[in-house]
């Protein structure tokens, strides 16, 4: 079970709508959501530039999640979180799909939460399994974003995990965007973020006999100006 490196992560949340936000989306990974993405071609024009403040956005750990699931033979799809993960957006509101993101998570930092494997040996197993002995960080670099609605991008980059690096895409929805008193009068933007990697590319093929090749990453994260 050796995946998502989210995407780094994670976190591909670039910039895609207006402060007002999206309005509720349909779950990763059903009909619903395949629908929407074949739709959004068709959308109306949408304002190219977003009302938002320009700069570096830092990812706020503390609101931010980075999941992982794989089929576990045939029947269920296992869950695993990374614990350690950074980002930063270089936000241009001009013209969002202009903007960069760069995002890292601790590819030892697994942490499925069983109970019974407090001692971690079983988290650490995966994370060597996704090859943190030879790239400690899975890195995602964006390369192109497309606006594909009001407040929705397709966030495409380079994937760096287990030594090897290929291109990845995450579906990003911008959930909204206020000025925060708890958090020194910021501005912070929140992005929601889905995608689906084969991990035979990056040659994470641990486990096959019983888990599939096929990883969705989901991510939530809150973004900070700096």
């Amino acid at each position: 079970m050796r995946k998502s490196f989210v995407a780094a992560a994670v976190f591909a949340l670039s910039a895609c709508a207006n402060v007002q936000g999206a309005s509720d989306a349909p779950a990763p990974f059903t009909a619903a959501a395949a629908e929407a993405r074949a739709s959004a071609a068709a959308l109306p024009n949408f304002p190219v530039a977003v009302d938002l403040p320009a700069g570096t956005y830092r990812l706020d750990p503390r609101h931010a999640s980075v999941l992982f699931r794989i089929r576990h033979m045939e029947l269920s799809r296992y869950t695993a979180r990374f614990a350690t993960k950074d980002a930063t957006l270089e936000l241009d509101p001009t013209d969002p799909s202009r903007s960069r993101l760069t995002a890292t998570v601790d590819a030892a930092s697994v942490d499925t939460g069983l109970p019974t494997q407090r001692d971690g040996a079983f988290d650490r197993s995966i994370g060597r399994a996704l090859g943190s002995e030879t790239t400690p960080q899975i890195s995602f670099a964006s390369t192109v974003i497309e606006r594909t609605g009001e407040h929705t991008a397709r966030v495409t980059g380079d994937l760096t995990m287990n030594g090897q690096t290929h291109p990845a895409t995450l579906d990003v929805t911008f959930d909204g965007g206020r000025v925060d008193p708890l958090r020194g009068g910021n501005m912070v933007l929140g992005f929601s973020a889905h995608g689906q990697i084969d991990r035979s590319q990056w040659g994470v093929t641990e486990w096959r006999a019983f888990t599939g090749n096929d990883v969705q990453i989901v991510i939530e994260a809150e973004f900070i100006k700096t």
